[in-house]
């Protein structure tokens, strides 16, 4: 080892030493363990609780309960409360200018991402999404099946329970920015809307958004 690479390793250590570090010396079950939200689901329930509630229907003989059915549907809707800053490119294509004045971006929300997704097959997707959705089912707060959706149709469905009702009309009361923009996503897309018919509005307006358009990288953004 040469004089000057001595030097700057006696300086590394003056540093610690004038800053206080110390290494870590309490016991392992003391130490204080950092979770990333988007790794917690009680995080992502939350506003999945909320967005059945708001966007899905009831549509009875097949569901009882407000569910949104079909991957793609679900997901893309999710994807726009979690990128506010393109719910407000959905209203520009829209036609329908007034409804921006009810989402109330904040700046930050302008271009970044409240929880990131990535480009999936056919667009926005969460590979924790099953995760997620065994826990809601663990905590009975939702139901997942492919089931039909009308006499000759079937889809992937997404149903809150009684339980997850009932939480969700909870969260509605503390969630004044959040049901105000899904209301907006209800009045853009009609909430009995088609998983095929999403796709297709995200295939002719955000080609980008779906894995291999573009040679896009995972992340959305």
């Amino acid at each position: 080892m040469n004089n000057d690479e001595d030097t700057k390793i006696k300086d590394f250590f003056e540093v610690l030493v004038e800053n206080n570090m110390r290494m870590e010396t309490v016991p392992l079950h003391e130490q204080i363990s950092y979770v990333d939200p988007d790794d917690d689901y009680d995080f992502h329930a939350y506003r999945i609780l909320l967005l059945l509630n708001i966007c899905g229907i009831i549509k009875e003989p097949f569901f009882s309960y407000a569910s949104i059915y079909g991957r793609r549907k679900f997901s893309f809707f999710d994807f726009l409360i979690r990128y506010p800053f393109y719910l407000m490119k959905v209203i520009e294509k829209s036609n329908k200018g007034y409804l921006a004045s009810l989402i109330n971006l904040q700046e930050s929300e302008k271009e970044h991402a409240f929880s990131p997704m990535i480009r999936y097959i056919r667009g926005p997707w969460d590979h924790r999404y099953d995760s997620i959705f065994n826990y809601m089912i663990g905590k009975k707060l939702i139901e997942v099946k492919y089931a039909n959706y009308s006499k000759s149709q079937k889809a992937f469905i997404v149903s809150l329970t009684e339980l997850g009702t009932e939480k969700a009309n909870e969260i509605k009361d503390l969630e004044n920015e959040w049901v105000s923009r899904m209301n907006v996503i209800n009045l853009i897309f009609p909430q009995n809307s088609s998983n095929d018919s999403i796709e297709k509005y995200v295939q002719e307006n955000f080609p980008s958004l779906i894995l291999g358009f573009y040679g896009g990288k995972e992340d959305v953004y």
